[in-house]
């Protein structure tokens, strides 16, 4: 298992298999090897927002922790998979589920008359939202 840290001081970052790591903390998650090739994730690590140490385990349970972790975020912004989809399709349907929060989250901000950036993540304009209402 890895430890990932989280360098930031302000924002928790959310990884792909539903792990939250908060600010200036470190968590174990399993799974690395493949959440560190994320194209997100690989870009916090060059930039040094995350960091990691420790070797990846190879987890016969880890692709069944992961499956399990993307029907919970998925079924938390709305949508229903079958618990036998296969990891890539999962992954897949919460990219697109995300981005279309996302999308309808800047909507709503800028009905309000509140612009926001494109770089601005899905968290953190729920976040606003909430604060709005």
């Amino acid at each position: 298992m890895a430890q990932v840290t989280n360098n930031g001081n302000v924002t928790p970052i959310g990884l792909p298999n539903g792990v939250l790591v908060p600010p200036q903390q470190t968590v174990e998650v399993r799974g690395w090897g493949k959440i560190k090739e994320h194209p997100i994730v690989a870009h916090y690590l060059k930039e040094g927002v995350l960091s990691a140490e420790g070797e990846p385990e190879a987890d016969a349970g880890d692709a069944a922790e992961e499956r399990q972790a993307l029907l919970a975020q998925l079924k938390t912004l709305g949508v229903t998979a079958g618990a036998n989809s296969k990891l890539e399709t999962l992954q897949s349907k919460l990219a697109e589920a995300q981005a279309d929060a996302k999308a309808e989250a800047i909507a709503k901000l800028k009905e309000k008359g509140i612009e926001v950036g494109e770089d601005v993540t899905l968290e953190e304009l729920q976040a606003e939202l909430a604060k709005q209402q």
